[in-house]
């Protein structure tokens, strides 16, 4: 009887104290619950980015520096190890996106969230890509564009036979270096597009092509 009279002082001590909450507190703990609800679908998003980065950053390294031969023999191994990991994330992501909108960094977390894009523009599903930027656009009409939204929007173009809005994708090689694609739309107002989205001007962009890549090779044929 009175460890029970005890519990319940303990509980009118407390009740006052939750009611008196200052407006910062009270959104800090909202925050926190609604991030908690959100951990698995962080955790998620998260692991597969990064193992997504890391499959590229692995191969990159021996590719860039390596001979046309052993480039081939280099594709032939991406094909085998890596290019699954491409199928089983897209079909995972599927399940996370379906019914829902795109993931914002205010929800995920920038790092979520970019992990979110690497792995459907990585896809080999077109027509996820598309689901994909369809759920990206309300959020680039509110000025809110997605990190990776004009690589994707390049990608999905390219894929269906239509010029490139932003020049990410395909870069031409001249004479070893990566040079201004071919099939863009305006170029006369790509540079005002790209910095319209924060991206890099197109020579510093291909600059850094040419960093990442080392030399590229013309196209066979």
């Amino acid at each position: 009887m009175i460890r029970a009279g005890l519990v319940a002082v303990v509980m009118l001590a407390a009740a006052p104290a939750l009611a008196q909450e200052t407006p910062a507190v009270a959104q800090a703990r909202a925050d926190a619950e609604a991030l908690v609800a959100r951990q698995a679908l962080i955790e998620d998003l998260g692991g597969m980015g990064a193992v997504d980065q890391a499959t590229r950053v692995t191969f990159l390294k021996v590719r860039k520096t390596a001979s046309p031969e052993d480039r081939q023999a280099l594709d032939a191994i991406w094909k085998q190890h890596y290019e699954p990991i491409d199928i089983k994330h897209t079909e995972r992501l599927k399940g996370l996106l379906a019914g829902r909108g795109w993931f914002t960094p205010e929800e995920v977390g920038q790092r979520a969230a970019d992990g979110a894009f690497h792995i459907v523009n990585h896809s080999p599903d077109l027509a996820f890509q598309k689901e994909a930027l369809a759920k990206m656009e309300p959020l680039v009409a509110q000025g809110r564009a997605p990190s990776g939204y004009p690589n994707l929007y390049d990608r999905v173009a390219e894929q269906e036979g239509r010029p490139q809005r932003y020049a990410t994708q395909r870069a031409r090689c001249v004479d070893g270096r990566h040079a201004m694609p071919e099939n863009v739309e305006d170029p006369a107002g790509l540079e005002k597009r790209r910095a319209g989205l924060g991206l890099q001007t197109m020579p510093d962009y291909l600059k850094g092509l040419d960093a990442m890549y080392g030399r590229c090779d013309p196209p066979k044929g």
